[in-house]
């Protein structure tokens, strides 16, 4: 039974830390407010996650993914024609929609951490895989692909911030990523 509590206390930091850095950020999330939304001993927090950092990277979990991976998996898996996105890359969408808060966490609220690049890393990596798709027509734009690149990283952000449904959400980001599949000439 004792098992049980320590994953249940577990589970309750988790849950108040995401909320604590959703809300304020990883630099403005204090240990003792995670505590406080807990309801436990603010010492017990480090029972289970030595510091702040440790405890972020863990709220974070479901949504670090090697982007390049994901990408690169994807690419062979089209069938073609590119109105929609591969089972791999739909799977990474819907896990990250579960996972709103996680994402836009680690995307816009993870200053001062080692995460504080994720955004641009993330744009950097589509932009990337982009030009490799495009080159066999050898016409692009880098600066072109970087700006739909940018306003698709920031169309996925605002479905995050705005639907709070999930399925509602998941016809939006379908809905977004035909019309800049469609719009970037793939």
């Amino acid at each position: 039974m004792a098992q049980v509590l320590k994953e249940d206390i577990r589970e309750k930091i988790l849950q108040s830390a995401l909320e604590e850095f959703y809300e304020k950020g990883f630099t403005g999330a204090v240990m003792r407010s995670i505590a406080g939304r807990a309801r436990i001993p603010t010492g017990l927090i480090y029972s289970y996650y030595p510091g702040k950092e440790v405890l972020f990277e863990e709220v974070l979990r479901p949504v670090r993914y090697n982007w390049k991976s994901v990408l690169i998996e994807g690419a062979g898996r089209h069938s073609g024609t590119f109105e929609r996105l591969n089972k791999r890359e739909m799977d990474c969408i819907r896990n990250l929609l579960e996972h709103r808060k996680e994402f836009i966490i680690l995307m816009d609220k993870s200053g001062n951490t080692k995460f504080s690049n994720e955004k641009e890393n993330f744009i950097l990596e589509i932009e990337q895989h982009l030009k490799c798709l495009m080159q066999h027509n050898g016409k692009y734009d880098e600066t072109y692909i970087h700006i739909v690149v940018d306003n698709f990283v920031e169309g996925l952000l605002q479905v995050m911030y705005h639907c709070n449904e999930k399925e509602h959400a998941l016809l939006t980001m379908e809905k977004l990523i035909q019309m800049y599949l469609y719009g970037i000439g793939l």
